[in-house]
């Protein structure tokens, strides 16, 4: 038995009973009517989930849920948690920015060594980016865990707008 490795965007997916429309019906009634931690926007297909701006942080999650009609009726929902657009973007940004760098320093030591010169500073400089880049992954994995109560908060009320008017829940999880 090996354990899952964490992913840095987890996703979920879930089969409904109820068509899209009646979906995004309850999944809107219970915003309306919940007034609590949770907020967010509902569209034809897709909603957006986010943590109460007073309870939001920088790495504060939000719960990107597209719905598609299953065949044979009902709705497929996929799921999947992600940072703030900004936030994620910065992310991507200081990946590739350390990415480039670490190439272009990996082509400077070769270089160097076809010259025969000093290899000290060129290898110090390549440590220090491949370091800066897994320092940079190994903080978006951090995030995740300071923000996995609030992960929950989402799924949670997820979880709790899905249930059919008379308590039953309409949700099945795929087998794993």
């Amino acid at each position: 038995m090996s354990a899952k490795r964490p992913r840095a965007r987890p996703r979920f997916t879930l089969e409904l009973s109820a068509p899209p429309d009646e979906v995004t019906e309850r999944v809107r009634a219970h915003l309306a009517k919940s007034g609590g931690k949770v907020t967010g926007t509902v569209f034809r297909r897709t909603i957006v989930l986010t943590v109460c701006e007073e309870d939001t942080h920088f790495w504060s999650p939000h719960l990107d849920v597209q719905l598609e009609e299953a065949k044979g009726g009902g709705t497929h929902l996929s799921a999947m948690f992600s940072p703030h657009p900004h936030v994620w973007t910065a992310f991507v940004g200081v990946q590739l920015a350390f990415g480039l760098l670490s190439l272009g320093a990996a082509v400077w030591v070769l270089s160097i060594w076809s010259l025969g010169h000093d290899l000290r500073l060129g290898l110090g400089i390549l440590g220090l980016m491949l370091f800066g880049g897994g320092f940079a992954y190994g903080a978006a994995y951090v995030g995740q865990g300071i923000g996995s109560e609030q992960m929950y908060e989402l799924r949670a009320f997820l979880t709790d707008a899905l249930r059919e008017p008379g308590g039953q829940e309409t949700a099945e999880a795929p087998p794993a």
